[in-house]
């Protein structure tokens, strides 16, 4: 039985950390409307034009909307929310909808271009050009991805009858999912909400697009319309149930829908007017700050550090993702000097790797093994089983002897004068043809006073690769990867817990998928997982572009609403004071199979 509540019942860290604006129709007119608290609002807009279909961007920083005297001379706007500075970015026409990609970077919308409603997009850093995506069919409400590569949107065709659409915008592929319209993307572009009409009741349905599968949401007689996601996936949608004729803002929570529970919650009302098309930012307590490009060719899988007020990039991946010809290897070494704000090369390191770490002790810097060419063996390729150290006042490498075992695609962390190696794996091929290699379950210590190594009794819970780890109040947590096997392999979902005063593991709560290359570290009470890869199929993969959250005191995982650049894997994190610097990574975005060269640097405002 479905339940509906009329006092808002949301957690208060979403009220807290989100905006969401929505289009106001009353008695003062047609206006955008925008609250912080998810139950009282204010209007952004006054006078007697009208201001419609607002959107909102992912920061909370902008709004869009389209304005004008009536359905001719719309013009679309954007609004610094900070500034108040307006921007008229169109000529009059018909224009509305508008949607910002998550990134930012464009902004969607849908304009009458002769008879025909087309889906077009401005890019916000030119903006004095409109990119159509859609020609002969009337086109609707657009809803791009991060990207803004991908989007759906609703399709009128000749006979009355609408069909949602996703389009691949660089391929041109485009895949019908269901009929209805207004369709809008959840933060974790999963699920694809929609308003259909079935025996004259419009509704609320979702697809899957894993599972490809569509379920109805609500099942009233009434109206219910504009439906939108926020960043924990509670479902928000429109509806005249209350007064009839009159919307208010509904929200059912994901806990409850996701088990098959009808149950709403009231969130915007107000006798005698209407609210329509809610838009949702992400955690508005975020920045990010896209810093100077690293330097030389992109590279993915490298060492990298923060040490005395440099950012050291040592090695990596050049090239497309899988191949590893001679070439792919290198052992370029480059820091940014976080104070000049600039980039310089530094003396390369001997071996020519990726898939390793560093760790710093006074003037030094130490690489553990990596991932490297070997021109003998099929496949051609081997993991590294000795230290190199650089020394910072001489730009000098020197080797300081053998590892206990050849390692790379594994995590190091360093807890005062210890460094603790968990998991990765020998590539190394045993035989002709092997590409399974062998994982590590051993926990390695390095003393860096007295250089010697010792093994730990206790051993990694599950084997694993390709995954991430940061240190926090003295423990080390351990994120995602994957498991044994170079030809086919599972994706983890393990975040894990090591105490090094008691050498004990402790499982903490899954991730919200198994994620293979993440970047991962803390800040304060929370810690944040960025991009990876995604299984969406038995053999099928993707890069993503979500930051996650976890709250150590709610114990808790939730997508922040936040993205990084590019949809990628293979980054590596940095602490800067109270902020995380996101380096490099690999990437599909753009319609390319390599690595990418941007750091950005995240901070909790």
């Amino acid at each position: 039985m479905k339940k509906i509540f009329i006092l808002v019942t949301l957690l208060t860290s979403f009220i807290a950390q989100s905006k969401m604006v929505f289009l106001v129709e009353g008695p003062l007119g047609k206006h955008v409307g925008m609250s912080v608290d998810h139950s009282s609002y204010e209007l952004l807009t006054q006078g007697e034009s009208w201001h419609l279909y607002p959107t909102i961007s992912s920061n909370g920083e902008s709004v869009a909307y389209a304005t004008g005297t009536g359905p001719k001379d719309l013009v679309l706007v954007t609004k610094n929310l900070k500034t108040r500075a307006i921007q008229t970015l169109t000529q009059p026409g018909f224009i509305l909808q508008p949607m910002f990609a998550q990134n930012g970077k464009r902004l969607f919308f849908s304009q009458k271009v002769g008879e025909i409603n087309k889906i077009g997009y401005i890019d916000l850093a030119t903006p004095s050009k409109i990119h159509y995506i859609t020609d002969t069919t009337s086109s609707y409400f657009p809803a791009p991805f991060q990207s803004g590569e991908m989007v759906v949107y609703q399709k009128n065709l000749p006979n009355r009858k609408r069909e949602i659409v996703l389009l691949d915008i660089l391929s041109g592929e485009m895949e019908v999912i269901g009929s209805g319209m207004a369709p809008a993307l959840s933060k974790d572009e999963r699920y694809i909400a929609f308003t259909s009409k079935v025996e004259d009741n419009w509704d609320i349905y979702l697809y899957d697009r894993l599972d490809k599968s569509t379920k109805r949401m609500t099942t009233d007689l009434n109206n219910d319309f504009s439906p939108a996601f926020d960043r924990h996936g509670n479902l928000v949608y429109t509806s005249d149930r209350l007064e009839n004729g009159v919307f208010s803002i509904f929200t059912q929570k994901s806990s409850a829908w996701m088990n098959g529970k009808l149950e709403e919650s009231v969130m915007i009302t107000k006798m005698g007017t209407s609210f329509y098309a809610p838009r949702i930012t992400g955690v508005t307590g975020y920045k990010t700050t896209q810093m100077p490009k690293m330097t030389g060719e992109a590279r993915s899988s490298f060492g990298t550090i923060n040490h005395q007020g440099n950012v050291y990039v040592v090695g990596g991946h050049q090239g497309a993702e899988h191949t590893y010809p001679p070439e792919s290897f290198t052992g370029r070494m480059t820091a940014y000097n976080l104070a000049t704000k600039t980039w310089k090369d530094l003396a390369e390191r001997p071996h020519k790797a990726h898939g390793y770490q560093l760790a710093a002790e006074g003037k030094y810097l130490y690489a553990f093994g990596g991932f490297a060419y070997e021109g003998s063996t099929n496949p051609k390729w081997k993991s590294l089983g000795n230290v190199e150290r650089y020394n910072i006042e001489t730009n000098k490498w020197e080797e300081i002897g053998p590892m206990p075992r050849r390692r790379s695609s594994n995590v190091v962390i360093k807890l005062g004068s210890k460094v603790y190696l968990f998991g990765g794996w020998d590539a190394t091929p045993m035989s002709d043809g092997d590409k399974n290699g062998t994982f590590h379950d051993e926990v390695d210590i390095f003393d860096l006073k007295s250089h010697k190594w010792t093994t730990l009794a206790v051993k990694l819970p599950k084997k694993r690769r390709a995954f991430s780890g940061f240190e926090r109040e003295g423990k080390i947590y351990l994120v995602g990867g994957i498991s044994e096997g170079g030809d086919h392999f599972t994706l983890s979902d393990d975040f894990t817990q090591f105490d090094p005063t008691t050498n004990t593991f402790k499982e903490f709560p899954k991730l919200p998928y198994g994620n293979f290359a993440p970047a991962t570290s803390s800040i304060g009470d929370q810690a944040f997982m960025f991009g990876g890869m995604f299984k969406t199929g038995e053999f099928a993969y993707e890069y993503v572009p979500h930051i996650y959250h976890f709250d150590f005191n709610l114990m808790t995982w939730s997508h922040t609403g936040r993205y990084l650049n590019e949809y990628k894997g293979f980054s590596q994190v940095v602490k800067i004071d109270s902020c995380l610097g996101i380096l490099g990574g690999h990437s599909y975005q753009g319609g390319r199979d390599k690595p990418v060269d941007t750091f950005e640097v995240f901070c909790s405002k």
